[in-house]
């Protein structure tokens, strides 16, 4: 027991003094109340940057005037290569991930921890998480993996895709400035909501009343036809207003034209009723018009003024753009022996920002050099699917099924595509197949708690062929595993509202 206790003593001291790897030392987390006082900065990579080759990223750590609690976290391994400013206090170093991290340069009093899926001692953690992008899922996972370990909010987070270097110095990806964005491109009207349960209301009101005309007069009424035309116009005004169109029951025809219709002098009273309620709908819907108008009208200029006020940033950054354009086209040509494997990490960099032309681009550069490459086929084939050209998008997956039958992004992509394109068969059998491929290698358990698209896409599928049965039994599966995923629990709620006539 001594003996085990001076090699751990002497392994901390010595990684200390030597820099070592700070992974070979295991040190449990500080509880919250240890914590309370610090900053939590975090910073977030899919891969190094030259992932293969070098897979140090280097981090720079300045004061920041509180105590810091420095969280590095990474899908791909990564030996963080970290240097503290004298003045800077470090608490508390995290690392979560996917594949095994390391670090060099924390001084051995700084307790460590890695929370990542593959360790050193080769045991799996099943609480390893990671992100490097903010406004996803994973985001938000990380966002509360970290204050249920800490207990504190995150300050500041620095993302991107294939990571180099970064400085964390308090003021470098402030969170307050990510949710003003928010607010303004998100939660700016606050009458949305109050617009979207008016048109819930407004056309269930409409379809019960045409439910009460057919069956008393039956289809061939023509107020019952009237109405249904109404219908129409307002499912098209409210699908072309952006809001989601709420499910309602429709009884069986052979009850609608169980009773024959009424003299007219008899249904002179319900029309006159009818007539009137669609009038006021109609009202209705032209306000909620004029109500979301007037909210698109308030975010644009909640934008404005952001803009306004970010204007130098934005000034000196499109300068920074212009003049390395300027560079790159005074610069040699890029050379030949560029790998295809760096030109299709610069492409998902771009696609990771919505730079489809730069992603395009280096994706094709890439199957130039080297048609084969996995990375770039489900890159170009994925750009493909952003820019909804959706049999393109087939094709490239295709590509890369014939070499490896079984590519998780490759099946999602085909079933996203064909899913986009309204063949319902074929998306199901496609996301099927990469669903239950992923469960089988990954388990059940741990497929549900990556939430991973072709689950989802798979769910949205069978509520698309309003397969009810099956949308459910697959909602709850992952929901079983995940109870905590919004989006899969609000398809669980859409399939629950198809009507039971629908079910297949």
């Amino acid at each position: 027991m001594l003996r085990s206790i001076v090699g751990v003593l002497s392994c901390v001291m010595l990684s200390a003094f030597l820099q070592l790897p700070c992974s070979l030392v295991r040190a449990e987390l500080l509880p919250p109340e240890k914590l309370k006082d610090c900053e939590l900065h975090v910073l977030g990579i899919y891969s190094p940057k030259n992932h293969g080759k070098d897979d140090r990223v280097f981090v720079e750590v300045q004061p920041t005037g509180r105590p810091i609690v420095l969280v590095m976290s990474g899908y791909f391994g990564a030996q963080w290569n970290v240097k503290i400013a004298p003045e800077a206090d470090v608490r508390q170093v995290i690392i979560p991930g996917y594949f095994k991290h390391s670090v060099v340069g924390v001084p051995g009093d700084i307790p460590v921890e890695t929370i990542t899926w593959f360790t050193e001692s080769g045991e799996n953690r099943s609480d390893f998480f990671w992100a490097y992008a903010w406004h996803t899922e994973k985001g938000r996972e990380l966002r509360e993996r970290l204050k249920e370990i800490t207990g504190l909010e995150i300050t500041t987070f620095q993302g991107e895709y294939s990571g180099e270097r970064f400085v964390v110095d308090g003021k470098q990806g402030l969170i307050a400035e990510l949710e003003q964005v928010d607010a303004v491109t998100e939660n700016s009207d606050p009458n949305l909501q109050k617009i979207a349960s008016k048109f819930e209301d407004m056309l269930r009101t409409l379809d019960a009343e045409y439910q009460r005309v057919r069956t008393k007069f039956g289809d061939a009424h023509p107020a019952a036809q009237s109405l249904a035309i109404k219908i129409k116009v307002f499912e098209e005004e409210l699908r072309r207003l952006n809001v989601a169109m709420p499910e309602v029951p429709t009884p069986a025809n052979d009850k609608l034209t169980a009773n024959e219709p009424s003299p007219l002098g008899d249904s002179r009273q319900t029309i006159e009723n009818l007539v009137r309620k669609t009038f006021q709908l109609e009202m209705e819907l032209q306000q909620a018009r004029v109500e979301k108008a007037e909210a698109d009208l308030q975010r644009v200029k909640a934008q404005l003024e952001l803009r306004k006020k970010s204007a130098e940033m934005i000034i000196a950054d499109r300068i920074d753009q212009l003049t390395k354009e300027k560079e790159q086209q005074t610069a040699e040509p890029e050379s030949s022996d560029v790998p295809a494997s760096l030109l299709a990490s610069e492409g998902w960099a771009a696609w990771q920002k919505h730079d489809l032309r730069t992603a395009l681009t280096k994706f094709q550069s890439a199957l130039g050099k080297e048609p084969g490459n996995e990375a770039a086929l489900n890159g170009l084939g994925w750009t493909y699917v952003h820019l909804a050209e959706y049999d393109k998008s087939i094709a490239e997956f295709k590509k890369l099924l014939k070499d490896s039958p079984s590519h998780p992004g490759a099946l999602n992509g085909i079933g996203q595509s064909l899913l986009a394109k309204g063949d319902l068969d074929e998306a199901e059998k496609e996301l099927r197949h990469a669903t239950e491929d992923l469960i089988k290698r990954q388990g059940e358990a741990e497929t549900a708690k990556r939430g991973v698209a072709c689950w989802h896409g798979l769910v949205r599928t069978y509520l698309a062929k309003k397969n009810k049965q099956s949308a459910i039994d697959w909602a709850e599966r992952s929901l079983k595993h995940k109870p905590d995923d919004p989006d899969m629990q609000s398809l669980l709620d859409q399939a629950k509202a198809l009507p039971e006539s629908d079910a297949k």
